[in-house]
């Protein structure tokens, strides 16, 4: 029976048109008996339809779990898009280098790290203000104009070794941040302006200003790739590292590097931190089962960091 016929019979006992019949039968010769399930509708098994098996199966059991409305399924049908173009070099080993991030990371393959979490210099001349408990001294290279060029430097040497659809995270302060932003955003889509709430307060001005309680972390995409978990608020809370059991003046909280990992990377992928202190961040990508790769300059920074990182093998 010629194909013209078959249609004319369809349409004439289903009452349907020429097109519906037509895009009925490519779904259903691009999927799989045993990949549709009578619980989801024929719209989602056509949303899926142009994918491959393994990838069909996966939405649609997921669907079909987590009772997925269509506009989910499209939503998660794109990001599996964003991560089949995330292609690059593979790294194997963990690494914790010490020297001038702006040489060693030109030793490390383009396109071979997935996140940038990172927490340079301020350039606010940095020093305790808390000596009597944490005798740090000042900060070295903690200038504004000279950590405004090592960065414009650093960025524009890790958004090659970035790959695409990845994020970066890059603390900062309310002082200087204005500063960052254009060179951030020359490498990088500027997303959002995180803010990090502590539990403590600055000691500064008592009488005539208000009382610091957070800091600032810009996040940026290369590309675009979506947020693991759900979407939480802009505003992190989180408990800094307590004053009698730091080892860095500037140092962060596990929980909090942990907490951004997970957001934006996933297990075995690599994260980097060029301005890496005392390996805070490649001790948190390894507790959440991560590669890393981390640069300090400073000798007595390293030291401590890779202290911390063997005791922790």
């Amino acid at each position: 029976m010629p194909i013209g016929t078959k249609y004319a019979e369809a349409i004439q006992k289903t009452g349907l048109e020429y097109q519906t019949l037509r895009d009925y039968k490519w779904v259903a010769s691009k999927s799989h008996l045993s990949l549709r399930n009578d619980k989801l509708s024929f719209h989602h098994h056509r949303e899926v339809a142009s994918l491959e098996p393994e990838q069909q199966t996966y939405l649609l059991k997921k669907a079909v779990a987590e009772s997925w409305p269509l506009i989910k399924l499209k939503q998660e049908k794109y990001r599996l898009n964003l991560e089949k173009a995330r292609t690059g070099v593979t790294l194997s080993d963990p690494n914790y280098l010490h020297g001038d991030c702006t040489t060693l990371l030109e030793s490390i393959p383009d396109n071979s790290i997935d996140l940038l979490l990172t927490d340079p210099p301020y350039g606010i001349d940095y020093e305790s203000e808390h000596r009597e408990v944490n005798p740090f001294e000042k900060l070295k290279n903690d200038i504004l104009e000279k950590t405004l060029t090592v960065l414009d430097k650093t960025l524009q040497i890790t958004s090659r070794k970035l790959k695409e659809n990845s994020h970066a995270y890059i603390f900062t302060s309310w002082k200087t941040y204005p500063y960052l932003l254009p060179i951030v955003e020359r490498y990088f889509t500027l997303n959002n302006l995180l803010v990090w709430m502590k539990n403590n307060w600055t000691a500064g001005d008592l009488d005539a200003n208000y009382g610091q309680i957070h800091e600032f972390i810009l996040f940026a995409h290369k590309g675009r790739r979506h947020l693991n978990g759900r979407r939480d608020a802009s505003v992190l809370h989180f408990d800094r590292v307590a004053e009698n059991g730091r080892v860095h003046p500037t140092e962060k909280p596990l929980k909090l590097l942990e907490y951004l990992i997970e957001k934006s990377s996933l297990l075995g992928e690599v994260v980097c931190d060029p301005f890496a202190g005392v390996a805070s961040t490649c001790l948190a990508a390894k507790n959440m089962g991560r590669k890393y790769v981390g640069i300090e300059l400073d000798k007595r920074w390293f030291d401590v960091g890779l202290e911390r990182l063997q005791k922790s093998a």
